[in-house]
């Protein structure tokens, strides 16, 4: 399966399409992940088996009551700590602000190429041989 982006799921005119996966496209909210395939798998195109297995990491909650949790994605957190730190810096240690204005930009970089679609993104399906008696 190959990832691909918002406008190229968004240009498929029959979403409801019925046939073997090869598609798979990924929304990130700030409270969950959907995941969404393309075309949709039917009886027959998915062969023996109907399962995807995903493999996740989970993040540790928040301490306290549910809504302590901050109104920006998880991935966006050291690049907003990171951003506080450069803009407090001009204020209490100057001589620091460059030092922590490159810190601040390779953050901010990695947290927004975490939501790109690299087109090196592919899933394949495992390949079982079987045992010849």
């Amino acid at each position: 399966m190959t990832k691909i982006d918002r406008s190229t799921y968004a240009g498929y005119g029959d979403k409801k399409t019925k046939s073997t996966p090869s598609n798979f496209w990924v929304q990130r909210f700030i409270d969950k992940v959907t995941l969404t395939i393309y075309p949709t798998a039917n009886a027959s195109a998915a062969g023996s088996t109907n399962k995807l297995k995903i493999f996740y990491t989970k993040r540790i909650e928040d301490a306290g009551v549910f809504t302590n949790a901050t109104n920006i994605p998880y991935r966006f957190v050291p690049c907003m700590t990171a951003g506080l730190a450069f803009y407090l810096s001009q204020k209490f240690a100057p001589q620091r602000s460059q030092e922590m204005k490159l810190f601040y930009e390779d953050e901010l970089a990695r947290a927004l190429a975490e939501d790109g679609s690299p087109s090196s993104t592919y899933i394949t399906p495992k390949t079982y041989y079987p045992a010849m008696t």
